[in-house]
């Protein structure tokens, strides 16, 4: 009997160790372009040589300082194509879906994010100046300057989605 009670309490335990490695190992953050496979944003990705410092100003006057990446430089590696005409045309025609885990879902047209380019207004930010995100935050936020409701919290999904294929479209 003591035997099978043991047996039983080390299968439980490597079941729970095993569902606790699952948990640890999904990506924080999935993003998702259409003819491409989805791929998993770890929040050091969103650090190191290409990061910028992005300034916010809270309710009480303090600068806060983040680290990250423009949304839009997120978006060509992961395959959206702005390279090329054809490219160019097809993204005319998409938007940027940016979910946060309880749901909370931004948008954004990828004409948009063109457009500043040279001074982007949309970040994904992994931690501040003083360390990573708050669990509440965190692991991983969008901040948009100028647009505090689409500055949504704890990133869970970006999704480029097409809402014109004009890919297609030829000239009349």
């Amino acid at each position: 009997m003591r035997r099978r009670r043991f047996g039983l309490c080390l299968a439980l335990a490597s079941l729970a160790a095993a569902a606790l490695a699952v948990e640890q190992a999904a990506p924080v953050l999935v993003v998702r372009v259409p003819g491409a496979a989805d791929r998993p944003i770890e929040p050091a990705a969103l650090l190191g040589r290409n990061q910028r410092d992005v300034r916010l100003e809270d309710t009480h006057g303090n600068t806060i300082v983040y680290h990250g990446v423009p949304l839009l430089e997120v978006l060509e590696k992961s395959g959206l194509d702005l390279k090329t005409m054809a490219g160019e045309r097809k993204a005319a025609g998409q938007v940027v879906l940016a979910s946060a885990r309880d749901g909370y879902t931004v948008v954004f047209s990828v004409g948009e994010l063109r457009a500043s380019r040279s001074n982007p207004r949309v970040f994904l930010v992994a931690e501040s100046s003083e360390g990573p995100l708050p669990e509440n935050e965190g692991p991983v936020r969008l901040i948009v300057y100028g647009d505090q409701a689409r500055s949504a919290y704890g990133l869970a999904r970006i999704e480029l989605r097409v809402l014109a294929d004009n890919a297609r479209a030829g000239k009349p």
